[in-house]
């Protein structure tokens, strides 16, 4: 399993290993771009995230068609409200919603939708880290690890 510390380290790897990976990265957003978002949304973005997007305003990956979503869609495609929907797998048949806490932005859940809303984390790089592991199916992946999150609440 891969280890990364920071969103720093996932975005180094991105940058090393692309070429051995079926992701295709967007270009950085712009500060605008970013500002749109967090007023569409009444949010400041935590400063991992904003530091993501940045970098790199959402990927695809081809095997999972699985998605980052870039910041004009999240703006342009709202699905329930006020929940940002960051990550999209097979045409929004799944999606990963952001909750940022009103009082501090640093302070927020990675969540998804099962019976009502399960927080998976509180780290983008852990969500990015699941995803870089074991996609969306395999082992350590995005579903695996949601199974063992429900089956603990369970």
């Amino acid at each position: 399993m891969l280890l990364f510390n920071s969103i720093t380290d996932v975005i180094n790897y991105l940058k090393t290993n692309l070429d051995d990976t079926d992701i295709t990265l967007n270009k950085g957003a712009s500060k605008n771009q970013i500002e749109a978002v967090e007023n569409a949304y009444n949010i400041k973005l935590p400063d991992d995230i904003r530091q993501f997007y940045e970098f790199a305003d959402g990927f695809i990956s081809e095997e999972d068609q699985f998605r980052i979503i870039d910041l004009n869609e999240i703006i342009t495609d709202r699905r329930d409200g006020n929940e940002l929907h960051f990550a999209e797998y097979l045409t929004y048949c799944d999606m990963w919603g952001l909750k940022v806490e009103p009082d501090d932005h640093n302070r927020y859940s990675i969540t998804y939708p099962y019976k009502g809303d399960i927080i998976l984390t509180n780290s983008f790089t852990e969500f990015l880290r699941r995803f870089l592991t074991g996609g969306v199916f395999e082992t350590g992946g995005l579903y695996d690890w949601r199974d063992k999150i429900i089956k603990l609440q369970n």
